[in-house]
């Protein structure tokens, strides 16, 4: 499903990070990648992330109004291509890597935090 949503494409890095299936109440299974080994080589961003009072304060007057859909708001920002190899994990279908800014990277909050930003 990812592979045809292109969330990720087929990988030969040399990177290769552990993926880990956990249950959900629903009795599916969350896919989920164990970036803990790229987290410990990578730069923190250690940009402020705003808590969630002060941006209801500021974005809910009656005269904010957006169309925004950040329902899969990481899968909405690309990776750089240098960044995609580090992101790359193995199945028994083959090795991939992410196109997009995949969560549980330590800096992928304040990634999609200055996007906001920027955009708002």
């Amino acid at each position: 499903m990812m592979l045809e949503l292109e969330v990720i494409e087929e990988s030969q890095s040399q990177w290769s990070s552990s993926i880990v299936l956990v249950p959900k109440p629903d009795d599916t299974l969350r896919f989920c990648n164990d970036f803990r080994k790229l987290n410990e080589v990578s730069q923190f961003d250690a940009s402020l992330i705003p808590h969630i009072d002060e941006l209801v304060d500021h974005w809910a007057k009656p005269d904010n109004l957006t169309a925004l859909d950040l329902t899969k708001g990481f899968r909405q920002i690309p990776l750089a291509k240098n960044a995609k190899e580090n992101t790359a994990f193995s199945t028994s279908d083959g090795m991939f890597q992410y196109t997009v800014l995949p969560f549980r990277l330590h800096g992928a909050p304040a990634t999609f935090q200055g996007l906001m930003d920027k955009l708002l």
